[in-house]
């Protein structure tokens, strides 16, 4: 059973194929992105318990973020409550 205060918390997940990416990088920037995405999920908490939404609405959101010469595809899952790190792709300096 989920506590009440982790009702209205989003989860911040790592896809496979991410980790391979994120293996790869310098661990100050794991660090960084990690925590920018850890601030974007407590930004998406809601202040009061929102009903349940019908089983047929999922919706998926895909956002992005720049960061330290990267862009950082993620997902939000509003149904689940839960922001997946998708992928992160080093951009042109």
């Amino acid at each position: 059973m989920r506590r009440p205060e982790s009702l209205n918390s989003y989860s911040v997940e790592v896809s496979p194929s991410a980790w391979k990416q994120l293996a790869h990088l310098p661990l100050e920037s794991y660090q960084r992105i990690r925590q920018a995405l850890d601030g974007i999920a407590a930004q998406l908490r809601s202040p009061t318990p929102v009903p349940l939404p019908k089983k047929e609405a999922e919706p998926l959101v895909s956002r992005s973020l720049s960061l330290e010469g990267h862009l950082v595809l993620y997902e939000v899952d509003t149904v689940r409550r839960r922001l997946t790190l998708r992928e992160i792709v080093r951009t042109r300096p």
